[in-house]
């Protein structure tokens, strides 16, 4: 019996929650009806010249092509017969995107010739005259994601913020359903302005987007868009000269003799920039015979690898020259690892404008007993030129960056003392303002014979 009396009380929760539900889908459908309700009732015996005015005429066809969808949508839930079948079975073929894109455009054509302002649209006011209409926040939202298809962000911008202002708490449930709640509109707000690169103001609009958003709303695109922004700003800082490299006394400039013999006869000069992950710039580490060498191997191999991007390249194998393979050997010899069977070097050049966008080098790899081409564990640039303006290398997620020399290689890890792909690691190469930069590339797979700290799990 006592186990029965369990089985009753879970039964309990059980109805307690499926009643629940279905409160707040009669809640909805009654929000609904009352807000349609007290508009119908403002409506004179004859629609026609009520339905010549535009702010009743545009809501009117959203409300039917975007709203009842969606109000049908909650209908047909759990519903297979009784009163509610002749709603469900309400025919949409009569109205079409192409309508409501018609009226849209409309709308926004004589707001434009007329010089209206959005905010006095919103709320009945054409020409100083006040009418007995108001848009709600959803119809505004609607103008506001038309104009930002059409790529006019400024427009869209005053559009979402008047959705903003015509929000209504108590329609909470119907936009939460139509998802034009506020966590909706911040969100395309930030899409938009950072459309429009400004970038402050979009990190504020997906904050505020996190901020309103109810238990079921998908927060993951603003949450995403938020971390990037973060790195993009401190990247656009970094560009600009604003964050240099970190002074601490634990990191200096040395000779590097550690990575072969060869480098107790001959070191390096090494200018650490951070410890963990291990950033470190050499200087004078590229001859200027083998810079032009690299040039001259590639000049005529030069290809675009992305339309939308002005960098050029060419891949240099091994054995191209006694230079190449000096390099090789130089890199084995600085970073002690075993460059066989590696990728060849990748010769690129940044036109004007030419940059390389924030990105991570390693891929984390599915375990299959070896480290795979893709797992770049540690990545070198050789810089082969010095850039008149621009074209700094950029650490967004350590907060630094720097103008690079003719003739230096940096080398940073791209995995934790685990061999996880580090997000720390996230780097950039600035948009080049004046001249070009050469640089070639170098990634390396594998573990490495650096030393590095246990993991600690």
């Amino acid at each position: 019996m006592a186990s029965l009396l369990q089985m009753e009380d879970e039964l309990i929760g059980f109805m307690r929650q499926y009643a629940s539900e279905l409160q707040y889908k009669v809640n909805t459908m009654k929000t609904f009806q009352q807000e349609w309700m007290t508009r119908r009732e403002l409506e004179p015996a004859d629609p026609t010249p009520y339905v010549a005015n535009p702010l009743i005429s545009f809501p009117l066809m959203r409300r039917m092509y975007t709203d009842v969808p969606k109000l049908l949508d909650l209908a047909r839930e759990e519903v297979t017969q009784g009163p509610l079948q002749n709603l469900i079975d309400f025919d949409l073929s009569r109205f079409s995107e192409l309508e409501l894109e018609s009226a849209a455009f409309g709308m926004l054509r004589f707001q434009g010739v007329y010089g209206l302002d959005e905010s006095e649209m919103a709320n009945g006011k054409l020409f100083g005259k006040q009418y007995n209409s108001r848009m709600s926040a959803a119809d505004c939202l609607a103008l506001a994601t038309h104009l930002e298809n059409l790529e006019k962000g400024k427009l869209a911008c005053k559009w979402f913020k008047v959705a903003l202002d015509q929000y209504e708490d108590n329609l909470d449930p119907v936009n939460r359903l139509l998802q034009t709640g506020r966590s909706q509109i911040y969100e395309k707000l930030g899409l938009t302005l950072l459309a429009m690169h400004d970038l402050p103001a979009s990190q504020a609009a997906f904050k505020e987007s996190i901020g309103w958003a109810s238990d079921g709303d998908n927060t993951d695109l603003a949450k995403h868009f938020i971390d990037n922004l973060a790195h993009k700003s401190v990247h656009v800082d970094n560009c600009r000269g604003k964050n240099l490299p970190p002074s601490k006394s634990s990191l200096r400039c040395r000779y590097f003799r550690e990575g072969s013999p060869f480098l107790r006869l001959a070191a390096l000069k090494l200018e650490q920039l951070n410890i963990e992950p291990f950033v470190g710039l050499f200087h004078d580490a590229i001859l200027q015979a083998e810079q032009e060498d690299l040039l001259r191997l590639t000049e005529s191999r030069l290809e675009h690898k992305k339309i939308e991007s002005s960098r050029v390249e060419a891949k240099v194998d091994t054995n191209a020259s006694d230079h190449v393979r000096r390099i090789h050997q130089r890199i084995e010899d600085i970073t002690g690892f075993d460059l066989e069977g590696s990728e060849p070097l990748t010769v690129s050049n940044h036109g004007i404008g030419g940059q390389e966008a924030i990105h991570l080098d390693c891929g984390q790899p599915k375990f299959k007993g070896h480290f795979t081409k893709e797992y770049r564990s540690t990545s070198v640039l050789l810089y082969l030129n010095d850039v008149q303006m621009g074209g700094y290398a950029s650490f967004p997620d350590l907060g630094f960056g720097f103008k690079p020399v003719r003739g230096s290689a940096l080398v940073w890890h791209n995995t934790d003392n685990c061999g996880n792909c580090d997000i720390r690691g996230l780097q950039a190469t600035c948009p080049v303002l004046l001249g070009n930069q050469w640089v070639a590339r170098k990634w390396i797979s594998g573990s490495g014979q650096w030393p590095r700290k246990l993991c600690r799990k």
